[in-house]
């Protein structure tokens, strides 16, 4: 038996590719953000949040999570990103119940639970900040494939004075599937964030 014929003797299988190829781009959303391939399982994330709830990761399947990393005492890329996420929300409206926003200390010797909650709200209560005990942080930042540098005490080793914390300061962006989905660098404007963040919420 031969090859069924279109319309003008083209066979239907060659008329169907086209509408194929477009169909499967429609299926894959342009993003703006850094694409992981493939997508994975996000790292296990859990620590004590600023109002003293345990915080697990997991438990926000079903939302979009936004991950940093952090800390209290960092004087300018912090609260520019806590900021931010401010006016991220502002813009998402009442869609910012599906968005979890996640500042995860890397300075957990200063960064008490009770400075956390000094801190995180001042900006917007419903954002979580976490601590987490220097093993359960390393583990943390292995899986996320963050770094962080540590600098001297401004009064020398073995005082208790003012120090740096140098650390990645990428955005993190969890699909409501729980699966690590794109990366923003630091200075990452809104305009490029939300579009994506729209797409996830609507998947």
């Amino acid at each position: 038996m031969g090859m069924k014929l279109g319309r003008a003797g083209m066979p239907v299988l060659a008329m169907a590719l086209p509408l194929l190829l477009v169909l499967g781009c429609a299926r894959s959303p342009q993003f703006h953000g850094q694409v992981v391939e493939p997508a994975r399982k996000a790292p296990q994330l859990a620590g004590v949040n600023w109002d003293g709830k345990p915080f697990r990761l997991s438990d926000h399947a079903g939302k979009v999570a936004v991950v940093f990393f952090g800390y209290t005492y960092c004087p300018d890329v912090c609260p520019f990103t806590l900021a931010k996420m401010k006016q991220l929300y502002g813009r998402l409206g009442a869609r910012a119940e599906g968005v979890q926003v996640v500042f995860v200390s890397v300075d957990p010797q200063r960064d008490t639970v009770d400075k956390l909650a000094q801190y995180v709200p001042s900006f917007d209560r419903r954002f979580y900040g976490v601590r987490l005990e220097s093993e359960q942080l390393d583990s943390v930042l292995k899986g996320f494939n963050a770094r962080v540098k540590y600098g001297l005490p401004a009064g020398g080793l073995e005082t208790d004075t003012f120090y740096l914390v140098d650390h990645t300061a990428t955005f993190f962006v969890i699909d409501r599937q729980g699966r690590l989905r794109l990366k923003f660098p630091p200075n990452a404007t809104i305009d490029q964030m939300l579009p994506d963040l729209e797409t996830l919420l609507a998947s």
